[in-house]
């Protein structure tokens, strides 16, 4: 099973590093993402390598610049979930019971209130925009986090090294930090692959819904519905190139998550190698 994960690991690993390079470079290697260069709803040609959208922007410039707006928003939101979730796994097992017992139980009651729900109401909060975005997904993310992080403690806070530590007169934050933390970055940098791909979707759909990044800055959930909208029945305009629109923009957001998935997936079964026995 190990073997057949190793292709989907690597072809994942590929797209992710050319999509970081299409976030750096691709917003201004052809056009600029805002600037119309032509008639709306273009076929792909040698100046719109890929159409354009319907007030005449490029397609490709705005994809790419979508897709550093993306990585922007998940890896910030990954920062401050796992800062959050190692605090608050940390204080769960090692914190006093008068400190630790309230963390604990906000933590389970972060888990009752649906995630999108959340999102909304501190959008709602905040305003639109990518600050608020990142606030509301960070707010919904760390919760996991902090689960993860405080079961795989417990299973490590009786362990020789962590009692050796502990009988030498190290204080705890040292003990957690030089000992205990560096057993848990394979497991987390796993999860977190896939945390990205559920925050990247999470961005999307709130900007789909016209509540999360606006325009003029390009986002692969704006530029779905955007296209979407031309291809009602009726709209002003609608016919192959809005569907191009609706296809380029879904496909690069589908093999995003999909590149995500299989990356999360192969690096939890290298990393744990009883996960993998188990599949």
């Amino acid at each position: 099973m190990k073997r057949r994960r190793e292709p989907l690991l690597w072809a994942g690993i590929v797209f992710l590093v050319a999509l970081l390079l299409f976030a750096v470079f691709g917003p201004f290697l052809h056009h600029n993402a805002t600037d119309p260069i032509g008639p709306k709803f273009q076929y792909p040609s040698a100046n719109a390598w890929l159409g354009t959208d319907e007030i005449g922007r490029d397609i490709f410039a705005r994809l790419a610049y979508g897709a550093r707006i993306s990585l922007f928003i998940g890896f910030t939101v990954q920062l401050v979930s796992l800062t959050l979730g190692i605090v608050v796994g940390a204080v769960g097992i090692y914190a006093p019971k008068w400190l630790a017992s309230p963390m604990l139980r906000l933590t389970d009651a972060m888990f009752a209130f649906p995630d999108i729900l959340l999102a909304i109401l501190i959008i709602a909060v905040f305003g639109r925009g990518t600050f608020p975005v990142i606030v509301a997904l960070a707010v919904t993310a760390w919760p996991s986090i902090a689960r993860l992080v405080r079961s795989q403690l417990a299973t490590l806070k009786d362990r020789e090294f962590v009692v050796a530590s502990r009988a030498m007169g190290a204080p705890t934050a040292y003990t957690v930090i030089k000992h205990v933390l560096p057993q848990l970055w394979g497991i987390l940098l796993a999860v977190t692959m896939v945390e990205l791909a559920a925050t990247i979707l999470a961005e999307s759909t709130l900007s789909f819904l016209g509540i999360g990044v606006q325009e003029p800055t390009p986002s692969w959930g704006i530029m779905i519905n955007t296209a979407r909208a031309y291809m009602q029945p009726g709209a002003a305009y609608n016919g192959s190139p809005a569907m191009l629109y609706l296809v380029w923009t879904s496909l690069i957001l589908a093999m995003t998550i999909f590149a995500l998935n299989f990356v999360g997936d192969g690096l939890r079964a290298i990393l744990d190698p009883k996960s993998s026995n188990n599949n």
